[in-house]
């Protein structure tokens, strides 16, 4: 953020809380009554997943300032208001206790799982709205789901079973899989979707079997893996999957290069880097598939998208952002929407027009399943290799999934049934 727009939306945030009106709801006042919108974004800022959390932060930033340069919402500017969750699920609560108290009432954000599945019922009872901007638990929109939180990016299920189906059409005799897999709910739950994947596509296109083997569970935010790295070793697996992502992904990863782990597999899928893990290792960076929220290559050609992409570099001097911006931006899109749908500021008719939403994104039209918040988006498919290039690493080939083909029925408040080996 520029020091020129940090001090506007500082300004822009005094001037609503001078005029905010208070209508006395429980531990929130809804303050949106005059002045500028205010939206609160809740995302790491500091901590091992603030790299996440600025792409989160830029892409909304982006929007924003589309949006005021283009006259606002129903005629109002829209500020941003930050606070650091740590990506940890105390400090999103105290954040967002903190804005509902000063008369905010529309969130944005939250792209770790604990932090979303923290704010879920903090919002229900405070009668404001949260959409996700990339968290990666299925429990939102199954056994946690709140009709106040909503994801405007891909589910997890796209994700992974998209992932298993692409690996059953390419890699039909990779049958034997095994997983990386860090101890925590995103982890768990990503290996758990691409099993489920598995075992249906496999039979259905390649016409056999996977064996799937026990998953590798790996420590979470630590610097030495190779307890899991020689676990690893011991198995004789063709594929893996891998949910370890942000730094611990780099840092395992790499120290798995010095034993020749990755050389082992025919193929690695990565759950959902994105380009993390290639802009950390470059040259040394293992050939393998990763989900994207979004790959700017695939959309060219969408204004949106174009737009999104000459908007970006001027304001970061990034012209490849990755995924978490996008869904960001598509969220504040999302809202701005609802609000002149419904033509009101109050979450309830916010809620309202968002179930259902059909909106035009930077991957294409989006459409919110009214009965779960889940957003029906493509989800996009990269295989990367290294190179001798500036970057050390180029995009071989990307592959686009419909998400309506991969993604399971709704089924809001109740837990996910998963097929097992």
């Amino acid at each position: 953020m520029t020091r020129n727009t940090r001090r506007d939306l500082i300004k822009g945030a005094a001037a609503a809380a001078a005029g905010a009106s208070f209508t006395g709801l429980s531990g929130a006042a809804w303050a949106q009554g005059s002045g500028p919108i205010r939206i609160g974004l809740i995302t790491p800022l500091s901590g091992p997943q603030e790299f996440l959390g600025s792409f989160a932060k830029n892409g909304a930033i982006v929007a924003v300032e589309q949006i005021n340069k283009n006259g606002g919402i129903l005629g109002r500017q829209v500020v941003l208001e930050m606070r650091d969750d740590k990506a940890n699920a105390a400090a999103a609560v105290a954040g967002a206790r903190e804005l509902l108290a000063s008369g905010v009432n529309l969130f944005m954000g939250s792209i770790a799982s604990p932090t979303v599945l923290a704010l879920a019922p903090v919002m229900q009872q405070e009668n404001a709205v949260l959409v996700s901007s990339g968290a990666g638990t299925e429990k939102m929109n199954h056994e946690a789901y709140s009709p106040n939180v909503f994801r405007v990016g891909d589910s997890p299920d796209t994700r992974g079973r998209g992932e298993a189906r692409l690996m059953a059409q390419r890699y039909p005799n990779v049958t034997r899989w095994t997983g990386l897999i860090p101890d925590h709910e995103y982890g768990r739950t990503m290996w758990g979707i691409f099993v489920d994947g598995l075992l249906e596509y496999y039979p259905a296109i390649a016409g056999k079997k996977p064996e799937i083997l026990d998953p590798i569970i790996t420590p979470y935010g630590v610097s030495d893996y190779r307890n899991s790295i020689t676990q690893a070793l011991r198995q004789t697996a063709d594929g893996v999957f891998n949910s370890t992502y942000g730094g611990d992904a780099i840092t395992m990863f790499q120290q798995a290069r010095g034993f020749g782990l990755t050389k082992r597999y025919k193929v690695i899928v990565d759950a959902a880097n994105e380009f993390l893990i290639a802009r950390g290792m470059k040259q040394q960076v293992p050939p393998m598939w990763t989900g994207m929220h979004y790959y700017p290559a695939a959309n060219k050609g969408n204004p949106i998208s174009d737009q999104f992409i000459a908007d970006y570099t001027a304001k970061t001097g990034d012209s490849e952002p990755l995924g978490w911006a996008a869904e960001a931006h598509a969220g504040v899109y999302a809202l701005k929407h609802a609000i002149e749908n419904g033509k009101s500021f109050e979450t309830k008719s916010i809620i309202a027009n968002l179930k259902g939403l059909t909106w035009d994104t930077v991957t294409g039209k989006r459409t919110i399943r009214p009965e779960d918040n889940q957003a029906l988006k493509d989800t996009e498919l990269v295989f990367i290799e290294p190179a001798d290039n500036a970057k050390g690493y180029a995009v071989k080939e990307y592959v686009k999934v419909d998400g309506k083909s991969v993604i399971f029925p709704p089924r809001p408040g109740q837990k996910l049934e998963l097929r097992k080996p």
